[in-house]
């Protein structure tokens, strides 16, 4: 079977600004493998047999390409570093055409596509629903394991209500979850993922054109950011004579 597994890299949160655009300046900003994305590759390597492959694949700057050695490490078979300064500012639109379209022409024989639930600098969560739309296939959040009882079947946990759903050929999940006893990459591990190249393509190498990529083909504008901060004050009150408190209590309410 041919798993594919999208990855973000992400910035430290604690040290990254924004641009005029109010998109995130990542340059010289200390970036990890996003870790839902890692829950996303550790349950692709949970289920990978004999004979499967696990392609990842990232849309980003060339840095970037640490994050695709971290998933090679982490038991990969091969990485797709989706590179070129026309991607930047992409919205959800624009990020799940172009991984749509490198899909289309790269790996169209693909079985299943797992994505992490959400990125955890833009925080939208709506990357795999728009990805799926554009593939044409079922998309399924939430997942939190997946078991194979004819067929392979995807274990979501809406809200604590739990069900299996069955998955056909070239559906996608969204990884809520992942183990508490995660895969660590071995000795081994590291030598073969330094040997591995990483293939790196640009917006020409996957069909698109100017206009339909990053900030240019995105839906949507960013008009304005700013910080935003929440404080709270503590009041005390007299709890020695309940109906008063009570009143206390109510009058604050309203």
């Amino acid at each position: 079977m041919r798993f594919v597994v999208f990855v973000k890299q992400v910035p430290d949160t604690s040290s990254v600004g924004t641009d005029e655009n109010g998109n995130l300046m990542r340059e010289g900003v200390p970036s990890i493998l996003n870790p839902y994305c890692e829950f996303a590759l550790d349950m692709a390597c949970r289920v990978k047999g004999e004979g499967d492959i696990i392609s990842v694949v990232t849309m980003g700057p060339p840095q970037a390409e640490s994050a695709l050695f971290r998933c090679l490490e982490l038991g990969a078979d091969e990485a797709f570093l989706l590179t070129d300064r026309a991607f930047a500012g992409a919205d959800v639109y624009a990020t799940a055409k172009t991984l749509s379209a490198f899909l289309k022409k790269f790996i169209p024989d693909h079985d299943l596509l797992f994505c992490g639930r959400q990125a955890m600098d833009g925080d939208t969560a709506q990357v795999p629903a728009e990805l799926a739309s554009m593939m044409g296939c079922g998309q399924f959040y939430y997942t939190e394991d997946l078991v194979f009882s004819d067929g392979w079947k995807a274990v979501q946990n809406y809200y604590d209500e739990e069900r299996e759903c069955a998955l056909k050929k070239g559906d996608l999940i969204s990884v809520s979850k992942g183990e508490t006893d995660p895969r660590l990459p071995s000795v081994a591990d590291y030598i073969r993922a330094s040997g591995t190249e990483i293939k790196k393509l640009d917006r020409v190498d996957i069909g698109l054109g100017t206009f339909s990529v990053g900030l240019k083909g995105s839906k949507t504008r960013i008009t304005s950011s700013r910080p935003v901060s929440i404080s709270r004050r503590g009041i005390l009150t007299d709890g020695g004579d309940p109906t008063e408190a009570a009143k206390h209590i109510k009058g604050m309410v309203r």
